[in-house]
């Protein structure tokens, strides 16, 4: 799946330029039953240099065995993974593989947010 979407990856350096790339982490015990982050990958396989700015702190059940209602009122599940001082007044790009009802793209802007980026965007491949 890499390969195919590598164009688009290796895009958005130049798309946004000056921004820290930030995949959603996964949590310990998805990491472990998949045993990879499929965005890290291939952002790695297209040559992309990111960071793992946040930590998934609350493992929940994928998205999809939830109704939209239910996925809309799950609590924060990130933390910041990093020291405060290395995000203030910095441009971040969230990227996530797929965007459902946008709260795990929110909850990871919320959780940036509080430590003064000077902007956030998100950026997913396929809705």
């Amino acid at each position: 799946m890499a390969k195919t979407f590598e164009k688009q990856w290796q895009s958005l350096p130049k798309r946004f330029p000056d921004y820290l790339f930030c995949p959603i982490p996964l949590s310990n015990e998805r990491l472990a039953q998949r045993g990879f982050n499929q965005v890290s990958q291939m952002l790695t396989e297209a040559r992309v240099t990111f960071q793992s700015l946040l930590e998934r702190v609350k493992h929940q059940s994928t998205q999809t065995q939830h109704s939209r209602e239910e996925r809309l009122a799950m609590p924060q599940p990130f933390a910041l993974g990093v020291e405060p001082e290395q995000i203030k007044q910095c441009k971040i790009l969230l990227i996530d593989d797929v965007y459902t009802t946008g709260q795990t793209l929110f909850h990871a802007a919320a959780c940036l947010a509080e430590h003064q980026p000077t902007k956030i965007r998100t950026f997913s491949l396929a809705r």
